[in-house]
């Protein structure tokens, strides 16, 4: 947790073990210690009652006086045992048990044994009557919500989210941006993420989770897979995520200035050590070192020396704060540069066509453009062909945890409403040769639904073998945000090693991307693939320029998002565990316009309209 920056503990749902808070003593973290109070299934006790909390009714324990020993013991229970724990900063009364007279009477007690420290209930909060703590407390507030509470003059208290940006499965995608609101608002006094690790029972490792053993009466599936860290508690790209939201500084740089901004509290920077260096098309030059003095909450200023050079992709100015050999912040900045004219050839090649087929032919390379399919067929590069099957465009990918919620609305899982984007087809309207291009004009619907894509594809081919694309459409006006548009493509196993320039070397995503840093990066297909609990959308990559695979490379100026893959979407989406997913012996890429960012809606607010693909209006 120190590693990633976090600097607190909410012990839910219960008191933890002593050594843990022993520990949050000696290394500096802050913890609100809660008591075992959980009552959330009261929610749901009867078929015809909606989910919601109604502490009015007298079934909740919170509200019947047979149940009041019980809760003040154990509130008592609690701070008599860690009363003397410096790192303990709030007593918390419990999680979503309502709030009724039996959690008065346990905050009465508790602030009559106890007057050093704050009280917090969510459910005071949740129910109104918050002055009875001492913080405002709240749950998975949207961006939005989180503002206006931030200017509320009705909350004259500090605003803590007791749970926000829920870790589950490939996630939490918003993190940063609630501690940009944290931030600026000093009413924030910040939040906890939901939740630390995920819990799984590991079996011929295979890791099983609810409703996998006999015997279970009632389960939640894999709702128990919503750790910021795996099981073994090895990181993910979300981990890394929270780190960055997290990190000691932040950074402004402008006309040869770069200026550092110390957000700790209590710790001047020159406690750490700062290395900074200029990377050109991913060639790192000579790094600088350096000790920076700023006082927390106070910034200091370094002069960069830096002339506009040429490059391909990009120049960028790069950094990271170090204590003893750990990174602890990452700094990526943008130069001015000029760009090279890479591509010097400006010969169109010549067509040959006949009913079926578009053809074109040049030294090492050729092709076949179907006019049925309205995509290439073929792609012979030095006697090799490059393709299995016919690359299609789509506009879909294995749902992650936190789309379970929206996912029925893009699948094909019950006759009514989704747009079926997992059995999608396309439909070419015409296709034909004009000045030198092929020209498709098509559109992309699921299976019995009218079109979501309409588009022309505008495709020139050089003399070189170097094919151009331009697409440009529209969505469907009343169709839903999209997961993602683009290619994908199946290429031979052999093109299993690939090079890139763009956001890596983890996989990034719009929302989710800022420990990742553009540069030029090696993988594989198989080092892609993170082994989530539960299979899903992974390994992707944005903000990328240029892409080598194979006898293949694209390339885009505007920036392009890519996959690269053991597996089929297709099997990503049936497999429920993951030694159910099956390798079909193929390298699956995608090349995608833009994807949509992740959220962390499995149990939080809908993904900020911001990071979805929501424009109706491609190119």
């Amino acid at each position: 947790m120190k590693d990633l920056n976090i600097n607190c503990v909410r012990t839910s749902h219960y008191p933890p073990t002593p050594k843990f808070i022993q520990m949050c003593d000696e290394i500096g973290l802050y913890v609100i210690c809660e008591t075992d109070i959980e009552t959330h299934g009261f929610v749901r006790r009867l078929p015809n009652v909606p989910y919601g909390y109604d502490p009015e009714d007298n079934i909740w324990p919170a509200c019947t006086p047979e149940w009041k020993k019980e809760h003040v013991e154990r509130m008592q229970r609690m701070v008599e045992y860690y009363k003397n724990n410096v790192s303990v900063i709030m007593w918390s009364t419990g999680n979503e048990s309502a709030h009724g007279p039996n959690h008065v009477e346990m905050i009465k007690w508790t602030r009559k044994r106890d007057n050093t420290r704050l009280i917090h209930c969510e459910d005071a909060s949740r129910k109104g009557q918050f002055h009875n703590a001492d913080v405002y407390s709240g749950m998975y507030f949207s961006f939005d919500e989180l503002e206006r509470a931030a200017l509320s003059n009705d909350i004259n208290m500090p605003v803590f989210l007791c749970e926000y940006a829920h870790a589950m499965g490939n996630g939490p995608g918003d993190v940063y941006d609630y501690n940009e609101l944290f931030d600026k608002y000093p009413k924030l006094i910040g939040g906890c993420i939901w939740e630390w690790a995920d819990h799984v029972v590991s079996v011929e490792e295979v890791q099983k989770y609810g409703g996998d053993f006999e015997g279970e009466l009632t389960n939640d599936d894999n709702f128990c897979c919503d750790g910021l860290v795996f099981a073994d508690r090895s990181l993910k790209a979300g981990s890394l995520e929270a780190k960055a939201a997290y990190q000691p500084i932040k950074t402004e740089y402008e006309d040869g200035k770069l200026t550092v901004y110390n957000r700790l509290d209590f710790t001047n920077l020159d406690e750490f050590s700062f290395t900074y260096w200029i990377e050109t098309d991913g060639c790192r030059k000579e790094e600088t070192e350096i000790i920076l003095s700023a006082a927390p909450h106070t910034t200091t200023e370094i002069a960069i020396s830096y002339e506009p050079v040429k490059c391909h992709y990009g120049v960028y100015l790069k950094g990271e704060l170090k204590k003893d050999e750990k990174v602890y912040a990452v700094v990526e900045h943008e130069l001015p540069s000029d760009s090279f004219d890479s591509n010097h050839c400006v010969n169109l090649a010549v067509f040959t066509e006949d009913k079926r087929n578009i053809y074109v032919s040049g030294e090492k390379f050729h092709y076949t453009f179907s006019k049925h399919y309205g995509m290439f067929t073929s792609l012979i590069v030095d006697g090799k062909e490059q393709f299995f099957g016919v690359p299609k465009i789509s506009a879909f990918r294995a749902p992650t945890d936190n789309e379970r919620n929206i996912k029925q609305f893009w699948l094909n899982m019950n006759v009514w409403e989704g747009e079926n984007l997992d059995c999608a087809f396309t439909k070419v309207y015409d296709c034909r040769v004009e000045d030198g291009k092929i020209i498709v004009e098509g559109a992309l619907a699921g299976v019995s639904r009218i079109p979501v894509f309409k588009y022309i594809l505008q495709i020139t081919i050089l003399e070189n073998g170097q094919v151009d694309f331009k697409l440009s459409g529209d969505i469907r006006k009343d169709a839903r945000w999209l997961q993602r548009l683009g290619y994908e493509f199946e290429l031979p196993k052999d093109a299993n090693t690939f090079t890139y320039y763009g956001k890596g070397p983890i996989e990034s995503y719009q929302d989710m991307c800022h420990w990742a840093s553009i540069g030029m990066y090696e993988s594989t297909a198989e080092k892609e693939y993170v082994n989530y609990v539960y299979p899903q959308e992974h390994g992707n990559h944005n903000k990328i320029k240029m892409l080598r695979i194979g006898n293949l490379e694209f390339v885009s100026e505007q920036g392009m998002e890519i996959q690269v893959s053991e597996y089929s979407t297709h099997a990503l989406l049936k497999a429920t565990h993951t030694d159910e997913l099956v390798k079909d012996g193929k390298v699956h890429l995608r090349i995608d316009y833009k994807g949509s960012g992740l959220g962390s809606a499995s149990c939080g607010p809908e993904l900020s309209e911001k990071y979805r693909l929501s424009e109706k209006k491609i190119s």
